[in-house]
């Protein structure tokens, strides 16, 4: 299966993203508008303290009118910062805490539907708070969590945490050996 594109046009573009319209030419030879965002990437990070703890973040999210739960995330915003630099960062900048044992977990693509996106998660073991870590970004207010496996299975049940990154990265925390 394939589409060719025919024609694009930029309708929009701002810091984080450019929205695109493009007419695509299906396998049926049928025509077809394809409205999509390109995303520089993100990355983010499963973050547990040397007891056990899971390291959440909780902030309002605009589009949502909503206050959520989630791993500490962000997107590429430094020039040829790596995925796992950025996540690194990330886990410092809206938690204060840092790990010397991260490791890659996957890669996902968030929003395949309209975007082109992609978030690459990381595992943080062991990670010890700062004593001057990285501020927050001026347009953030983030409150930080701990929760053990107990209260992290109580959350995903009782359908508080939403966002499908936070959702994976917690079943697998609670798959951990």
């Amino acid at each position: 299966m394939k589409e060719t594109k025919l024609t694009s046009k930029k309708v929009y573009e701002c810091s984080f993203m450019s929205l695109y319209e493009d007419e695509v030419i299906l396998d049926n030879q049928k025509l077809s508008t394809r409205v999509y965002v390109k995303h520089p990437g993100g990355a983010a990070m499963l973050a547990t303290t040397s007891d056990q703890k899971l390291i959440l973040i909780k902030q309002f999210r605009y589009p949502l009118n909503e206050a959520i739960y989630e791993i500490p995330a962000g997107k590429m915003d430094i020039e040829s910062e790596s995925f796992k630099a950025c996540a690194i960062r990330e886990l410092e900048e809206e938690t204060g805490y840092r790990s010397n044992e991260v490791s890659f977990l996957l890669q996902i693509y968030p929003c395949v539907g309209y975007s082109d996106e992609i978030i690459e998660i990381y595992r943080a073991k062991n990670a010890y708070k700062l004593e001057n870590p990285r501020p927050q970004d001026s347009d953030e207010n983030i409150e930080v969590y701990f929760f053990d496996k107990i209260q992290a299975k109580n959350l995903l049940i009782n359908n508080l945490v939403k966002d499908g990154k936070t959702v994976f990265a917690i079943q697998s925390w609670l798959n951990e050996e």
